[in-house]
This record gives C-alpha cells, structure tokens and sequence, in this order.
C-alpha cells in the first residue's frame, strides 16, 4: 500500500461527522485519526457530548442552537489550529482500528451505523440512568458518568470504560470476564455487584464490593488486590498504592435510588452507617445498644433528622442534634 500524504484532522471532518453529513473519505481520515491515541478518541467523545446531547432540549429555540453550534465548531477550529497540519501516515493502516474506534453518544445517540461493529457511548446528563448491556448487565450510572462499550460483547472479555461513578450488576459468565476500566484503575470480574467511582482526571478510584468477588488492578504500577464483599479498594494516582479497607459496601450505592439499606444491624452499626452518609459523629446511651437489630430500607433525606424520625419508630430511641453531634438515648 502506497503512503499517502494527510492533512491532520481538520475543522471541516469535524463538522460533517457532527452534523451527520461524512463522506466515506472523511470516515476513514477520522477513524485514523482516531486509532492514532486514546486522547484523540476522549476529544471526540467530548465534542459529541457537547453537540448531540444539547440537541433533545425543549427549550432550545434554533437560535439557541445556532450559537451553540458556532461556538462548538469555533472550539474545533481553535484545538486544530494548535496542531501540526502536515503528517504523513499509511492509508488504511488502522483499518482493523476503524470499527472499534467509531464512538457514538447516549442522549442524542448519534450513530455511523455503516460499520458492522458498533462502540456506544451512554452518558447520565440530569440524573441517575439505568442502562442494560449486551450480556443483560445492569449498569447504573450517577449523575455526569458515561460509559462506553461494544454494542456486542465479542471476544474473550467484556469491556467497559467508565467516567465518573457507576453501579454494576453483572451477569455470571465465567467463561468471558467482565473488565471495567477507567483513567486509573480497572476491575475485573465474572459475576458481581460493586460500586465504581473514577473521580476524574488525577484523583484516586474507589471500588466498592457488594456482592461476589472483584479483582482491582491500579493502571499506574500501584499493583493488584482482590476484593471479597463490603471491601473498598482505593487506587491512588499520586502515591501509586492501592488502599483496601473494611467497609458497608451498599452505603456507597445510595445514590443510585436514595434507599439505605440495613440488614441485621444493631442501632450502633447504623449509627456508623449515618455518619459515613452525613458527615456526622453519632454517640449511642450504652442501654439503647440492647443487642435488637433491624433490617430494612429508609429513603435518604437531605436533613437527617427525617432519617432518625423513621428509624425511631421501628428503633425505639430518642435523640438530639447539636450542629454536626447528634446523641441517641432511651
């Protein structure tokens, strides 16, 4: 094959595969592009972000839009200014890259849907979105996540990339393991329930285990642990260790439906519970601990006194608050 001399990826490619409007020709010069660097491919992905899922929005009048897309496509012309317009690199010498690398965007779901293997990615704009994967996963993602993964799971594994805080429930395949990773940190698993938070660039992931088994490994040299139920693992970017610490895993997961569940507890371990939620320090009268415990759920409330409103009528207690000290009593 003969080599070809190529512009950089350029304004007028970003545009068209935007609008829907790319030719093959543009296609294929983006998809190499894309094939060249992870960070080529997150530039992309932020691009659609900005353009598609602004479209759905009912109070976007076209004038509204038009701006939008002018300073949208004014920002594609600024990050390809700052690049060297001359490169020359092998036509098609991505071609296996080209299928993996074309990304598609949740919200507005934008699709080039002539390639026969599909990357989808689904980001949660407003609130908590739930999302089914090929295998019949279950993924919940927190406000400001996005994951992107095959539309089909072939291979030997299961793939994921996450940003930002999600919860996942995966099917059992022991056969095909599922793999979440993000900028830090990866987890694999074959059939599980855990809480993965990837905070953003340069700050450390927290995994946590609820159900099943979960192996953690740092991206950054910090090594591999494995995770048995209501363990945390912390993977630090800056320290270049991995943390691990006992903990009550489901607490980590409220966000997804705002329950706090308690299984077999007595009032001192949900008293540790609060606290980790609140922020709170908790003090328990030594003839409340009777050794009574409670399972069962209570929705979470911006003012914790609601919380202890519920509790105290299945636990019987009294309590006070005193800023961030609250005391239970008989």
């Amino acid at each position: 094959m003969k080599k070809n001399n190529m512009d950089d990826i350029n304004d007028k490619t970003l545009k068209d595969y935007l609008a829907g409007k790319a030719t093959d020709e543009e296609m294929v010069r983006l998809t190499e592009w894309l094939a060249r660097s992870e960070e080529n491919r997150k530039e992309l992905f932020r691009l659609e972000m900005a353009y598609h899922l602004g479209k759905p929005n009912p109070l976007a009048t076209r004038e509204k839009t038009a701006a939008a897309e002018d300073r949208l496509f004014a920002r594609i012309a600024d990050y390809e200014s700052q690049k060297d317009r001359r490169r020359s690199f092998r036509l098609l010498r991505y071609a296996a890259a080209v299928l993996a690398a074309v990304l598609l965007v949740g919200g507005g779901l934008f699709a080039y849907l002539r390639q026969s293997v599909e990357i989808l990615t689904v980001a949660a704009l407003d609130g908590v979105k739930k999302v089914t994967l090929p295998d019949r996963s279950t993924v919940w993602l927190n406000k400001g996540a996005a994951i992107r993964y095959a539309d089909h799971f072939d291979g030997d594994e299961r793939k994921v990339e996450l940003e930002g805080e999600a919860l996942f429930h995966v099917t059992k395949n022991p056969e095909k393991p599922f793999i979440v990773s993000s900028e830090g940190a990866a987890a694999k698993v074959l059939g599980t329930t855990f809480n993965f938070n990837a905070k953003g660039r340069g700050k450390a992931s927290v995994i946590s285990l609820i159900e099943g088994r979960l192996e953690v490994t740092g991206l950054d040299g910090q090594g591999k642990v494995v995770l048995h139920p209501n363990q945390k693992a912390t993977v630090s970017r800056d320290v270049k260790v991995i943390k691990t610490e006992n903990t009550y895993a489901p607490v980590d997961a409220v966000w997804r439906d705002n329950m706090i569940p308690f299984s077999n507890m007595r009032i001192r371990e949900i008293a540790r519970i609060l606290e980790q939620l609140y922020g709170c320090r908790i003090t328990v009268a030594p003839g409340l601990d009777n050794g009574k415990t409670y399972t069962g759920v209570i929705k979470k409330s911006k003012d914790i006194r609601n919380v202890l409103d519920g509790l105290s009528y299945t636990v019987s207690f009294h309590y006070t608050v005193d800023g961030k000290e609250i005391a239970l009593s008989e």
